[in-house]
């Protein structure tokens, strides 16, 4: 079996109990220091992530598709939206964060609502 085999397979059996999966957005403010230039303080503010100082006007998007900003009042990340598909159906969220929704029996083929569903992201 090919790498893009097995990496779809992977995802399939991670996501084959996903049926929702909710937003989340969080904000926590500026972190800072102070260094000692000779007598002259200088502080410093960033954004602080997973251990890391963020440059304020950055910004990026994790491995699980939360994307986050550092902005003049602090770190804001966010994740996708509320989904809600039929039991036939499974969603799927590729490397690029892209959602698609394909039938649980077939994960290669798009799944077919035949209804009114909302799907938001």
């Amino acid at each position: 079996m090919s790498g893009m085999g097995v990496y779809v397979l992977m995802i399939v059996a991670m996501c084959a109990t996903w049926r929702e999966a909710e937003g989340a957005a969080f904000f926590e403010p500026l972190s800072s220091e102070t260094t000692m230039y000779g007598s002259r303080p200088v502080v410093t503010q960033y954004c602080a992530w997973e251990g890391k100082k963020m440059m304020i006007g950055s910004s990026w998007k994790t491995t699980d598709c939360v994307t986050c900003a550092c902005g003049g009042n602090g770190l804001h990340c966010t994740s996708s939206g509320v989904y809600a598909v039929p039991d036939h159906c499974m969603i799927l969220i590729d490397e690029t964060c892209q959602t698609l929704i394909v039938d649980a029996q077939d994960p290669y083929s798009d799944c077919d609502f035949g209804g009114n569903w909302a799907i938001t992201g």
